[in-house]
């Protein structure tokens, strides 16, 4: 099994998608601190507020969603760049890529095929691909956050509005999610085989299911309390999670999907034909 890890890992290494998204997510996340602080500043002016409020409750939000739609455009410290850039829907694409590129390489070259005849059993190499592709998604977060990173600090230092073990937890509470957030993109990505057709629903499924799933938020008040179970909308909450006392959510949230997807990824890929 470690040898198998080992390979896989080197394998990763030298798949040009996850450094090539690495380049372009560190250069994005430099980008989006720029378009963030342009938009706080736009914000704070108080007319700007004012008028964006009205508009979204002549869209039919009320005042509370309006206020943590807003709410998500951070202020001028460091750490809040951080959190924002954390729970950025561009990260998750670019992780959804990444994961699916790899994994689907693996069946258009056959590897898996060669991985399986060289007598390992199918559980050890879905665990091992996994591992790999935490790993990726580890690569494809940091190189996020390290652009967007370094003009916050430039910008406002290394400033924080919170403790440090307040920061600790929602780092916690990230990185979990993201674990789990991987199962669910290499599930989908085993799934589906091939490349291109793995990207497209692991970016459309969360973007469909999501935007559903608000649209519901407007007619049943339950559901918005349930929006904060789809992971892909709790990566999105953590601070405001924490600021209600609900953290543990995302600590709930995370190994429920982390064991459902492995173990139905895993019951999927041993009953696959590979070729």
């Amino acid at each position: 099994m470690g040898r198998l890890i080992l390979s896989d890992l080197k394998k990763l290494m030298k798949c040009r998608t996850l450094w090539v998204c690495a380049v372009i997510g560190f250069l994005t996340g430099m980008s989006m601190t720029f378009l963030y602080d342009a938009a706080w500043n736009n914000m704070t002016d108080t007319a700007n507020y004012q008028m964006v409020f009205s508009f979204l409750k002549t869209m039919g939000m009320d005042s509370d969603t309006s206020k943590q739609l807003l709410s998500q455009f951070p202020q001028e410290v460091f750490w809040q760049y951080i959190n924002t850039l954390f729970s950025d829907g561009n990260l998750i694409i670019f992780i959804a890529i990444v994961i699916s590129v790899y994994v689907g390489t693996e069946y258009n070259e056959g590897t898996f095929k060669n991985t399986l005849s060289r007598g390992f059993s199918r559980t050890s190499v879905y665990a091992s691909k996994y591992i790999s592709s935490v790993a990726a998604a580890a690569i494809t977060i940091i190189s996020y956050l390290f652009g967007g990173g370094i003009v916050a600090a430039i910008k406002f230092d290394f400033t924080t509005d919170v403790t440090n073990e307040q920061m600790i937890i929602m780092v916690l509470a990230y990185s979990c999610l993201y674990i789990a957030l991987t199962a669910v993109f290499m599930f989908i990505a085993v799934i589906s085989k091939k490349t291109g057709l793995a990207i497209a629903l692991n970016i459309v499924i969360p973007i469909f299911v999501s935007l559903f799933v608000r649209i519901l938020t407007f007619g049943f008040d339950w559901v918005q309390k349930a929006v904060q179970f789809w992971i892909f909308d709790t990566v999105t909450l953590v601070q405001t999670l924490y600021q209600n006392n609900d953290i543990y959510i995302a600590f709930i949230v995370s190994p429920i999907y982390l064991i459902l997807f492995m173990v139905l990824g895993m019951i999927l890929f041993k009953r696959q034909d590979i070729r």
